[in-house]
């Protein structure tokens, strides 16, 4: 940006002399303050690199509020003589919470002024914001830069500020909606419990199709009493078991351990995890009967149903996967009860917190 201003004093557009900065295209001077500085860079890099008219640069511009008068930085006007972008300098040594409020002052400046951009810089930090009105309202959505001179009307910058816009909306929706709700702690550990039971439920997934599959149907297992119903269970079981345990210390408040051996703490920590695994499996299993209902009768040859639903544990509907994919037969329940399975450990942990209280 200094760059910029070399050019300028070189142009004669901006002089310092006696402590004062004197800008030849405004007919004005004022006393060189830091922040006057940042102004003197800032009007240097809009007439040497992006190249907006001098006679479209205002200082000061007035702005009413109320009964008084604000006045702007630097305004750029259009073509029309109509607010364009409205430029608010801040001296390069201030703090976070003051760069937020030029943010906010510039934003009130833009209620009044209706300019479709706004530009707030401490030299060192800068921000630019695409500025509309809604029927709810003035909506600004952040941009990467200020368009240059002319740039506005060429077609591959409305789309590229039509990218914009749909960047600025999904960054409003999360600032607004979801970060919010991330810095809650509840749903951080929901989302936490959620990433754990999917990895554990893929590992079982993966083990159950690998070793225990192939051994129950070596054993002939599946043409008895059993069906992949019952070895989905087992690998099920497994994973919220490791799925609980490793969230043990979020579940298991220390106030249920009355232990005062690191050793029993352990052991007693551990009966409580059994325990929460099976209050975890409990809404697991009617969760699961919902989607995967099977009435337990083994289908070995029935391939009218073994697309449906309600016979995804049959044999039939088995080997409709090829020997590569067998993994889903497992891998899709799981997903259908990962949800169930982080929900209802967040609740067990709090069924754990009251119950310390009462007890």
């Amino acid at each position: 940006m200094r760059n910029y201003l070399s050019q300028a004093q070189q142009e004669g557009l901006v002089r310092f002399y006696n402590h004062e900065v004197f800008y030849t295209t405004q007919n004005a001077n004022f006393p060189l303050t830091p922040e006057e500085q940042v102004r003197a860079e800032i009007y240097a890099k809009i007439l040497c690199y992006y190249r907006y008219p001098a006679e479209r640069v205002v200082f000061e511009y007035p702005v009413k509020m109320g009964s008084s008068y604000k006045r702007v930085d630097i305004l750029i006007l259009d073509e029309k003589q109509k607010p364009f972008c409205i430029v608010e300098c801040k001296k390069s040594s201030i703090g976070e919470s003051t760069f937020e409020e030029a943010v906010e002052q510039a934003f009130s400046y833009d209620n009044h002024l209706y300019a479709p951009y706004i530009w707030v810089t401490s030299g060192k930090r800068e921000i630019f914001f695409k500025s509309e009105h809604t029927l709810q309202g003035r909506r600004r959505y952040e941009l990467t830069d200020l368009p240059k001179f002319g740039f506005t009307k060429q077609l591959w910058y409305k789309l590229y500020e039509a990218w914009q816009s749909v960047w600025g909306f999904g960054k409003d929706f999360y600032e607004e909606l979801i970060a919010p709700t991330l810095r809650k702690r509840w749903f951080a550990r929901l989302i936490l419990f959620l990433v754990i039971f999917m990895i554990c439920n893929l590992l079982a997934s993966w083990a159950n199709i690998t070793w225990l599959t192939p051994w129950a149907m070596e054993k002939k297992l599946l043409q008895k009493s059993w069906t992949f119903e019952h070895l989905f269970y087992i690998s099920a079981s497994l994973a919220t078991l490791a799925g609980v345990w490793i969230v043990r210390h979020s579940v298991v408040p220390s106030d249920l351990l009355s232990a005062s051996k690191a050793s029993e703490r352990a052991k007693q920590r551990n009966n409580w995890v059994i325990i929460a695994t099976i209050l975890v499996l409990i809404p697991t299993y009617f969760w699961l009967k919902i989607f995967f209902d099977y009435d337990t009768r083994y289908c070995y040859g029935c391939k009218p149903c073994a697309e449906e639903w309600r016979c995804w544990w049959s044999f039939a509907h088995f080997r409709l996967y090829a020997r590569t994919e067998r993994i889903w037969e497992y891998l899709t329940p799981s997903w259908v009860i990962v949800g169930v399975q982080a929900v209802s450990t967040l609740l067990v942990a709090e069924i754990f917190k009251w119950y310390v209280t009462i007890r």
